[in-house]
């Protein structure tokens, strides 16, 4: 054997070692019970990383299989080194994958962490696990933390590199957030996006707004604002059907940005302008339940950005746009959707058991060391601690060490498979 074929084996067994290397995920992480995730979860992700390791395994002995015998041509020889260095390029992106849940996953190894991000899991199964057929083949989702402001998901089914898929939904969350428990409602807007592609509401839902809007008397630009809007607008009311009156106090705080970033409306961003998004989610708490705290945060918000302090150019763009927010309200409350068999997206929800004031009950008894949210769902437990927090009886440091005992007892309670 010359030195050649030598070198093209030694790269084999490096290659091969590194491809087995895929399935190795769950035995190098080792998660322990109190925090690993399920076994389904376990199975899609291992599914995926399997089947790309058998395909470059394929390749690479497939390759080897047909060059090496004939180690004395040149051009052969070329061949398979131009093959060996390919699969090194497919293997590396492959890897994209492998190393993006190798972080998600470890970070659950850290004690106090991997427990609050179970709970986590929880809290976005929960919002996630409506009674309609095209959610019920969603995998449940893993959260994880990053750095950062806002949060973000990567769906299930989204490509990676070199055709792998990801399996399941991520959402990430900012490590703050963590410590700013009541503000969790990030999660369930992040699993809007995941629910309004898999309910087709993606497409439909600017369609209904910017027909509503039109037959309401809005000028055209503000329909086609409002309808790039929707993929925005839409994961907030999926959040706001999921947890109530925490959706707006979390949205209140979140978006107080400077007046630029407020006010800032552009053609190309599907995000709302904040000061639009947070009327939004005020005027939903009033169109459900009347007159409430959200008509003071709406007065408070109202006066700290003035409309008069906006720049001239986006000042009445953003007037005409709020003089439409209760039709947008009323758009999203009662449009019937072909693909949610004729009903609203809030038959998917049992908004009575977020009513403000049946949860302000609850939330009273926590002072007396027996707060029972015992027969709620898990979005409205933030409605009950958003209501805490606005009582301002406990500290930022007490209520978080409750919440904190809340998230674990999510964990120990619920099987979210």
């Amino acid at each position: 054997m010359n030195s050649q074929s030598r070198n093209f084996l030694s790269r084999f067994a490096s290659l091969r070692m590194r491809i087995e290397a895929l399935s190795s995920l769950r035995q190098m992480v080792q998660l322990p019970p109190a925090h690993d995730i399920t076994e389904r979860q376990w199975f899609v992700i291992e599914t995926e990383l399997k089947a790309a390791e058998s395909r470059l395994l394929r390749h690479l002995k497939n390759a080897v299989r047909k060059y090496l015998p004939q180690q004395n041509n040149p051009a052969a020889n070329r061949s398979l080194q131009n093959l060996l260095g390919r699969l090194e390029l497919e293997l590396s992106s492959v890897f994209v994958f492998f190393d993006t849940y190798m972080d998600v996953l470890t970070q659950r190894l850290t004690p106090d962490l991997g427990l609050l991000l179970a709970g986590c899991d929880v809290l976005a199964w929960d919002s996630l696990n409506r009674d309609h057929p095209a959610l019920t083949i969603v995998e449940p989702p893993l959260v994880y933390c990053d750095r950062g402001f806002g949060a973000s998901t990567l769906r299930e089914g989204i490509k990676f590199p070199q055709r792998t898929i990801n399996p399941l939904p991520l959402v990430q969350i900012p490590y703050s957030r963590l410590n700013e428990k009541y503000n969790l409602t990030s999660i369930l807007h992040e699993v809007g996006h995941e629910a309004l592609v898999r309910l087709d509401l993606v497409r439909t839902l600017p369609l209904a707004l910017q027909s509503g809007l039109r037959k309401a008397g809005a000028p055209a630009a503000i329909a086609d604002l409002y309808a790039l809007w929707s993929s925005e607008i839409g994961p907030d009311f999926w959040a706001f059907c999921g947890c109530g009156v925490a959706a707006a106090g979390a949205m209140k705080e979140i978006v107080a940005l400077p007046p630029a970033q407020v006010f800032r409306v552009t053609w190309t961003d599907p995000h709302p302008s904040p000061y639009l998004r947070t009327l939004l989610l005020f005027d939903w708490c009033r169109q459900v339940w009347g007159y409430g705290l959200w008509d003071q945060w709406e007065r408070e918000w109202l006066a700290v950005y003035p409309l008069e302090s906006a720049a001239p150019e986006t000042q009445e763009i953003l007037r005409l746009a709020r003089e439409y927010v209760p039709v947008v309200g009323r758009i999203l409350l009662h449009t019937k959707f072909g693909t949610l068999n004729r009903q609203p997206i809030t038959a998917l929800f049992n908004l009575a058991l977020l009513a403000p004031a049946a949860l302000q009950r609850i939330a009273d008894t926590a002072m007396a060391g027996r707060l029972n949210l015992r027969g709620l769902p898990p979005g409205a437990h933030l409605a009950v601690f958003r209501l805490l927090r606005e009582q301002g009886t406990l500290s930022e440091a007490a209520l978080d060490r409750v919440m904190t005992r809340w998230l674990l007892h999510l964990v120990a309670h619920h099987k979210h498979v």
